[in-house]
């Protein structure tokens, strides 16, 4: 599954986005600058792994609690690191619809495809008020958007005939679920089923081929940091109607997932990076590193499945 481009609304043709692309995780020193030669390491192995986008400072990567400064900074390293290889969908934080708009355009001057944008949280907003959120902050920006449903930590999610409206609109291109309702999943991919350039990505990989077999377009997923092989190869399986092998991978997949879903989130996942070799175990105030303990259990598992680590 690749990117291709779709026909919009008043004849303006935007990308879209399939596949599976990687939900970055942010390496960073102890002094908390990025590190870019951590960064650097990732994506390339992402992307010879054969992702099909990058999209940095989302909850993986820890977005909420990178400074502003740093988010832009990691940004525009990604986009240099990536080049035209494929996309990059970065998270933008707004609570606001201006600050929404500014993030975006901010993330455009730095050389994004596309922005992955949450619901404002806090004020739990009925479903008139999160369309409208959407729909004016897609009124007036450079980019395309994906929205990025993940109402337990935003408390707003975006109902599903929301969902189809906005799917209409010029600068909508898709939609993250990561509700892990997939009931709710299965009724966002038929309220746009009608909306061919529309993509409905699951943020939750463990319902991957699930998701893929009922309509879904793909994942923006964390494991593709660790195991990118792995999604990608349950997409190009289901692309080539080759069910078994999708069934397969997919179980496996999901153990990986199982093990790292330790401690404060992301902590499992940075600290299956580091045990692999990939960066440091080191999080973003306030949120703590993965503990002694757990984190000798999740070697423990990393090691009975046979995951990769890198010599370098």
């Amino acid at each position: 599954m690749k990117r291709n481009s779709g026909e919009r609304t008043g004849g303006t043709t935007l990308p879209t986005f399939t596949g599976s692309i990687v939900a970055l995780a942010t390496p960073i020193h102890e002094d908390g600058d990025l590190d870019r030669s951590c960064l650097s390491r990732l994506i390339e192995r992402c992307l010879d792994a054969g992702v099909s986008g990058i999209s940095p400072a989302g909850s993986t990567g820890e977005g909420p609690h990178l400074p502003s400064a740093l988010r832009l900074a990691l940004i525009k390293e990604v986009v240099q690191i990536v080049g035209k290889r494929c996309p990059v969908i970065p998270g933008v934080a707004g609570d606001t619809i201006a600050e929404t708009r500014q993030a975006i355009v901010e993330a455009a001057n730095a050389g994004a495809t596309a922005a992955l944008v949450a619901p404002p949280h806090y004020y739990a907003l009925p479903p008139a008020g999160v369309e409208r959120f959407y729909t004016d902050v897609a009124s007036s920006v450079p980019i395309p958007l994906l929205i990025y449903n993940i109402p337990q930590m935003t408390k707003n999610a975006v109902p599903p005939t929301v969902v189809s409206r906005l799917a209409h609109l010029p600068r909508i291109v898709g939609i993250k679920d990561s509700s892990r309702d997939f009931e709710y999943h299965l009724a966002v991919i038929e309220a746009t089923r009608n909306r061919a350039e529309f993509n409905v990505l699951t943020g939750n990989d463990t319902m991957l081929t699930a998701s893929l077999l009922m309509g879904g377009r793909g994942t923006i997923a964390a494991s593709a940091n660790l195991v990118p092989d792995l999604s990608v190869r349950i997409c190009r399986a289901v692309a080539e109607n080759d069910i078994p092998t999708a069934r397969e991978v997919q179980r496996v997949l999901s153990r990986v997932i199982e093990a790292c879903r330790r401690g404060t989130f992301p902590a499992g996942w940075k600290a299956a990076l580091a045990w692999a070799g990939l960066c440091e175990a080191r999080m973003m105030p306030p949120t703590p590193e993965l503990n002694g303990i757990d984190a000798g259990l999740l070697a423990q598992d990393l090691n009975r499945l046979e995951i990769p680590r890198v010599n370098h």
